[in-house]
């Protein structure tokens, strides 16, 4: 009971349950539900300096415990494992007229990652991609392309330094095993 109540009162628990009450919002209630969600994103902006569209993340088990600066924005980010999100990460498009990019913003799919990565801070991730599961990106890198094998990762652009990998940024989370939909 203390560990849940410790949880909630956390800043990475109040990213989660709005994560999880404004994609509830606008799946249940289409027309207040988006116009609510939008003035709790404004609010997570406000409070936290963290700027995200809630509704477009799919995260099983997501931590952002220094959410300073960070953009996760409204382009789809889902994971059906868990993710580690550091202060100042951005997730940004390629271009706004990229086919693929647009083929998958309308799918909320833009970053598709696997379980256990990390994202080191102030790193910027260009989509449309793919990150594969038990992967490091090390602070201030730049990755612009798919991360298909395991592994730490750094550099601008990102490139492959070690095969070793933990999951010690992300024990803390609570492995969820959900069906891929």
């Amino acid at each position: 009971m203390k560990r849940v109540l410790l949880d909630l009162w956390s800043v990475e628990g109040h990213i989660r349950a709005h994560i999880m009450i404004t994609r509830w919002l606008c799946l249940h209630i289409p027309a207040l539900g988006k116009i609510l969600s939008m003035l709790m994103d404004r609010i997570m902006l406000s409070l936290y300096g963290i700027d995200l569209t809630g509704k477009s993340i799919d995260v099983a088990a997501l931590s952002i415990s220094h959410p300073a600066g960070v953009l996760l924005g409204g382009n789809g980010i889902r994971s059906s494992g868990r993710v580690a999100i550091m202060a100042g990460v951005k997730f940004v498009a390629r271009s706004p007229s990229n086919e693929e990019y647009l083929r998958r913003q309308k799918e909320q799919r833009v970053f598709e990652l696997g379980d256990n990565v990390v994202i080191g801070a102030n790193s910027v991730v260009i989509g449309p991609l793919h990150i594969c599961d038990d992967v490091v990106i090390g602070a201030m890198s730049l990755v612009n392309r798919d991360i298909t094998e395991p592994g730490v990762y750094v550099g601008t652009p990102a490139r492959k330094i070690s095969d070793v990998v933990s999951d010690e940024w992300v024990s803390h989370l609570k492995k969820i095993e959900r069906r891929q939909s």
